[in-house]
């Protein structure tokens, strides 16, 4: 026997090499892919069951029935024949991930029409499918937390929305947080809404300049996180929070007003009237926010600044007379009375203590 040498030694080297590689394809895998390039994934599945019965550490006749599974849309099955590939090998990590992606795409997709229709139970059914297809994907979780939010399926929306912010990349989501804080408001879980409006406002796309729409979100959750801490009685710092809701939003009567009603419970009346004319100043038909001002005036007995703040409600032209009753509570007039007496007016005094004589019997 001749010896081979140089170039006919290589080519028959290859040769042997070529077929030892394809002679490591089972006889299954191979029966597998001639059954699906004929359109047959039912048998393909058969064989490839056999097969992993008789070998059932050959990673390549996994990923192909996870392909099979794909093809009949067995998600279930395709998910655990997959893994079980990636158990055995990383061979095939890089067709799996594009396969279950595909195969995902085309479900997150389907889901897209009954969402926008208002049929969140039936693009919740898409979505789980599109789960299992790709499991822990952040977009799936995100718009399953947001289905199970319109449907007040708190306990479910809140598992999903964890799961979207846990599954996020380098670049934090503040969707999943938001829907996460309006969850949490509605379930009235006070500490989780400072908590997650405290991310939020951290965030860089709630900082410095900001459109009208982001400007309103971060303007919504200061004052989420605001009423939060009040709920909670921590009343210095939501005093401080209404602080920051204001500088976010200084055009808002409602903040100043919020902010008032808490300086006003601690007795700090000078602040809280302060406050309270700003509010009137933004809203000047705010009748509880001059009430209220009238009253933390009152605390301060500061009677010229009760008068300045009820006389535009209670008497437009500017007169007090008797037969001028513009609201039917007796607590505006009772209010003005007392300044009124306080500074020695006693002809204004006595023309209110008719109307508040008229507002008594009307109520008896």
């Amino acid at each position: 026997m001749r010896i081979l040498t140089g170039r006919s030694a290589a080519i028959t080297l290859f040769v042997l090499l070529v077929f030892v590689f394809a002679g490591c394809q089972s006889t299954h895998v191979r029966s597998a892919k001639i059954y699906m390039q004929q359109g047959d994934p039912e048998n393909a599945k058969e064989v490839l069951l056999e097969g992993a019965e008789a070998t059932p550490n050959d990673p390549e006749l996994w990923y192909v029935l996870g392909k099979v599974y794909a093809e009949l849309e067995e998600w279930d099955q395709m998910d655990s024949a997959f893994k079980k590939a990636e158990e055995l090998s990383s061979t095939f990590d890089g067709d799996i991930e594009n396969t279950r992606y595909e195969n995902w795409r085309l479900k997150y997709n389907a889901a897209v029409a009954p969402f926008n229709e208002g049929n969140y139970e039936g693009a919740i059914e898409i979505l789980q499918t599109a789960l299992v297809i790709k499991p822990g994907d952040q977009e799936t979780h995100k718009r399953l937390g947001l289905c199970y939010l319109q449907t007040d399926n708190f306990d479910l929306a809140e598992k999903h929305l964890k799961a979207a912010i846990e599954g996020e990349g380098e670049e934090r989501d503040i969707s999943s947080r938001r829907n996460l804080l309006l969850l949490y408001w509605q379930k009235e879980q006070f500490a989780d809404v400072i908590d997650i409006s405290d991310e939020l406002l951290a965030m860089p796309e709630m900082q410095g300049d900001l459109d009208e729409a982001r400007a309103e979100m971060r303007s919504d959750t200061i004052q989420k996180k605001a009423l939060a801490l009040q709920q909670l009685d921590r009343v210095d710092e939501a005093i401080a929070t209404w602080e920051d809701a204001i500088e976010s939003d200084p055009a808002n009567p409602d903040f100043y007003f919020n902010k008032a009603i808490l300086l006003h419970s601690l007795e700090r009346f000078d602040d809280a009237g302060t406050a309270y004319l700003k509010a009137i100043e933004l809203n000047p038909s705010d009748n509880d926010a001059r009430l209220n001002a009238a009253r933390a005036m009152l605390g301060a007995e500061k009677y010229q600044t009760i008068i300045d703040i009820l006389m535009p409600w209670l008497f437009p032209d500017g007169t007090v007379t008797p037969d001028v009753v513009v609201v039917n509570s007796m607590d505006p007039y009772m209010l003005l009375r007392a300044a009124e007496i306080n500074l020695g007016f006693e002809k204004e005094a006595d023309a209110l203590a008719k109307i508040l004589v008229e507002l008594q019997q009307q109520e008896n």
